[in-house]
């Protein structure tokens, strides 16, 4: 089977490229070798593999799996005259054997460069022995193909070496290659659910949830969906340290502006909008101080625009090192693969806490991205400390809308009580539960306190009712009796926590106020019937 990317490889050998990088996954390295030595096979060119594990040269051959053959030319050539453990490339350069030597485990010396003196002579050598044999082996039917996950080459030797990479499947190519897989009584339309499903993965990832769906009793095309859904949101967990929501099912309570701008941004992805040229924002910051609801904000997006959502924290790749960047890539390409996603970077700003050059790598890879992409993927990153971010960040043109998310109004911590209490207490669910009254000493009590914190002061109080409820764990019988939360069990539990808006006011006024010359506001003036105009930031 003749893949893309086999046929960008020999695209370059009849370009007369002595020397190709080819980056593939590992997993799909025996497909990929297959696919290599079957086109060989068809040109009548020999191909052969050399691997840094066992410094053994082999010819490759497909009958109807791939078949090694050793190549004791090299073994006896190579023992007599070693000086070190790349004598391959010297091999290579005046061996009288012809066709494709594909070489494996070479890009770790091709990188960035190291201050061990052991390593970086090694490297020198290496990148001096490959353009000798790239300028030796030129018009000489030879081909060497580096091969490896991570195809990253220093800048001295990036020009020299052409470089493939294998790119994730589209839908069309996983439901071709699924209709080899599946049994032949899933129809068309099944197959197609079960390829959007599987987007994101290379295709042997796919055929090895497939046997793990089908081991575990999984026949039919919904429960397949579903079991290789489950598969690939744990695959990207571990591959990508990621995590993959489908769109939730939640309720927002405030944030009106944001919300009609992501009812907005709902449009955009319409035929209609399209037909007009309109796209997506490039980006959407939401900034503002800790608990003020940033990543609910994101989900509620998600669930507005009827799209999953990617949630990455930013800070993590910091902790890759030189890797850093490779990782990026690749999560770059994920998501323009999937296309429809939400890519929300939390903790945008800690990434940046450094200021070192690989916080700014980083910052210009994404920033290139964002404006070259042509995929419909909406970028959401949320911020505390807007000051950390490099300025080229926030400029215009970068994210297109920028909200100020803020400690809520009085009738947005209404509105955000409610929805927490009516988990518990059913009078919340269709009516108002409290009195005008009481609800205003409870707004009063919880002034600057942020949503987060009004969660925990709910269920802080449904732990001390249930407890005064049930003296014991003995289930009542019959129908179970409601949980009634008082004002009285509310107020308690906010005496039992110190809100971090007064606990750290100077730290979160300085975060409002930055946060005040950058964002437009996510909420509209408070017009509720708990609204008190002006009062004392500090709840006196």
């Amino acid at each position: 089977m003749n893949t893309a990317l086999t046929q960008q490889v020999f695209d370059l050998i009849r370009l007369n490229n002595p020397l190709i990088a080819v980056e593939s996954p590992l997993q799909e390295r025996l497909r990929l070798l297959k696919n290599l030595a079957g086109e060989c096979q068809q040109k009548n060119v020999n191909c052969y593999i050399w691997t840094l594990e066992d410094d053994q040269l082999h010819q490759l051959q497909v009958n109807e799996d791939l078949v090694l053959q050793q190549v004791l030319d090299y073994q006896s050539i190579a023992k007599n005259r070693r000086e070190h453990y790349f004598e391959v490339l010297r091999f290579w350069k005046t061996t009288n054997l012809q066709g494709i030597l594909i070489l494996e485990g070479i890009f770790p010396w091709l990188g960035t460069n190291t201050s061990d003196p052991d390593f970086f002579l090694t490297a020198e050598w290496i990148k001096s022995a490959l353009i000798n044999l790239k300028l030796y082996n030129r018009n000489s039917n030879k081909t060497a193909i580096l091969l490896g996950p991570n195809a990253s080459l220093s800048s001295d030797i990036a020009a020299e070496i052409p470089t493939v990479t294998q790119k994730l499947p589209t839908v069309e190519e996983i439901s071709t290659h699924l209709l080899g897989v599946l049994p032949n009584n899933y129809s068309e339309t099944e197959i197609h659910e079960i390829a959007l499903a599987t987007v994101g993965m290379y295709l042997a990832d796919i055929d090895y949830g497939i046997k793990q769906a089908i081991a575990s009793g999984s026949t039919n095309a919904q429960e397949l969906t579903k079991k290789l859904s489950a598969y690939k949101v744990d695959l990207l967990r571990r591959v990508y340290n990621i995590e993959f929501l489908q769109p939730p099912a939640i309720e927002v309570g405030g944030l009106d502006l944001m919300q009609s701008a992501f009812k907005r941004y709902k449009r955009l992805l319409t035929p209609l909008a399209k037909a007009y040229n309109l796209r997506l924002p490039k980006g959407i910051l939401l900034i503002g101080p800790p608990g003020t609801g940033k990543s609910y904000s994101a989900k509620a997006c998600s669930q507005q625009l009827g799209i999953p959502m990617i949630i990455l924290e930013w800070g993590s790749f910091r902790s890759y090192g030189n890797l850093a960047e490779y990782k990026l890539k690749n999560l770059l390409s994920l998501v323009d693969r999937i296309n429809r996603v939400i890519l929300y970077l939390d903790d945008f700003d800690k990434g940046f806490a450094g200021d070192d050059d690989l916080s700014r790598r980083l910052a210009g890879m994404l920033l290139t991205w964002m404006q070259e992409r042509t995929s419909d993927v909406l970028i959401i990153a949320s911020a505390n400390n807007i000051e950390w971010l490099p300025p080229e960040l926030t400029r215009s043109g970068r994210f297109d809308d920028i909200f100020k998310v803020d400690l809520p109004n009085n009738g947005e911590r209404h509105s955000i009580f409610t929805l927490h209490l009516a988990r518990f207490d059913y009078r919340f669910r269709n009516g108002n539960g409290f009195s005008d009254e009481e609800w205003h000493r409870l707004l009063k009590a919880t002034h600057r306190c942020v949503g987060a914190e009004i969660q925990a002061i709910v269920e802080r109080a449904v732990i001390s009712t249930f407890c005064l409820m049930f003296k014991d764990d003995v289930l009542p019988v019959g129908e179970l009796p409601p949980l009634n939360i008082t004002l009285s069990a509310l107020l308690e539990a906010r005496n039992n926590i110190n809100p971090l808006a007064i606990r750290e006011a100077e730290r979160i006024e300085s975060m409002r106020n930055k946060a005040d010359l950058q964002g437009q506001a996510s909420s509209p003036v408070d017009s509720s019937i708990y609204s008190v105009g002006n009062v004392d930031i500090f709840g006196g």
